[in-house]
């Protein structure tokens, strides 16, 4: 226990000493919504907007996985999909790092993704709300029986590899190629999926390009695997206190909380508070076997 608390007290030293020279990457694009609201880091302030799906009448069948963090409304009458979009071009970085996922298309796609689409045949009778688009949306196609989203996609890279990304607050990417998420450093993750139960009547879904994983699992409705990322660490060694993290082409990234804190107030927290709330994850961490679970299962709509 005491080398643990000693490993608290060096990490809220090096805390101080974190760098905030990272942030969203340029170009114009967009990342699902979260029930937390999306991931304002520094300059970096997103538009919001929304579509909804009117789904299959007759013996609807939506699912979705019981690891389910999106802002978005679900029912077996429709879904909706909410939209964090950034649509000016400054950002942190001019290329997003090669991994293996999807995000939005909102113009050009960002320099070294490639694109693609997906199209729903949503229900074309009107016994439930019709389909419908408000606010800002991504690049795509949206009508009264059908809806088309456009992605953007990195193909190449080791989905292993943790890449460096904003890390403060919860946010999604799509799975691309498999349902596996990329790592992002000072991250844990969770697999989550949506499925609409579509037209039943001469489905017209349809997908090309690079798109994101999920559509080909059942030709008749879309399914889609999405990646919800939140602050901390896979490892059971993270004490919650904004240790440096490892990433394997030998740099180093923050986790969430450090540069949190550390582009704010690191001379103020070293306190009783801090090395209690850290304590406390080291003890809860012995009775789990590991972070970052993956939980696939299907449950029944929300009312």
């Amino acid at each position: 226990m005491c080398a643990a608390v000693m490993r608290i007290l060096v990490a809220l030293v090096i805390i101080a000493k974190v760098s905030c020279d990272y942030g969203w990457p340029s170009g114009t694009y967009g990342l699902p919504e979260p029930v937390t609201g999306c991931p304002a880091f520094r300059d970096t302030h997103w538009k919001r907007g929304y579509t909804y799906h009117n789904t299959e009448d007759e013996s609807p069948s939506n699912k979705r996985s019981t690891n389910y963090h999106f802002a978005g409304n679900f029912s077996q009458h429709g879904i909706q999909q909410r939209f964090c979009i950034k649509d000016d071009v400054p950002g942190a970085s001019d290329t997003w790092p090669d991994g293996k996922y999807c995000i939005y298309k909102k113009g050009s796609c960002p320099e070294g993704l490639n694109s693609g689409f997906i199209k729903w045949d949503d229900e074309h009778q009107s016994l439930d709300p019709a389909n419908k688009r408000f606010g800002i949306t991504p690049d795509g196609d949206y009508t009264k029986r059908h809806t088309t989203l456009e992605y953007c996609c990195s193909t190449r890279g080791n989905v292993n590899k943790p890449i460096s990304l904003p890390n403060t607050k919860p946010f999604y990417m799509i799975a691309y190629g498999s349902p596996q998420c990329q790592k992002v450093a000072g991250t844990r993750n969770s697999m989550e999926f949506i499925k609409f139960d579509d037209n039943d009547r001469g489905s017209e879904n349809t997908f090309g390009g690079a798109h994101p994983y999920g559509p080909s699992e059942d030709l008749f409705n879309t399914k889609i695997y999405y990646c919800y990322y939140e602050p901390g660490e896979e490892s059971t060694d993270d004490l919650g206190t904004g240790k440096k993290v490892l990433v394997k082409d030998g740099h180093k990234a923050s986790s969430g909380l450090g540069v949190a804190i550390g582009c704010g107030v690191a001379g103020a927290i070293v306190g009783t508070a801090s090395i209690a709330f850290a304590t406390k994850r080291i003890l809860a961490s012995r009775g789990k076997t590991g972070l970052g679970s993956m939980s696939m299962d299907a449950v029944p709509d929300m009312p």
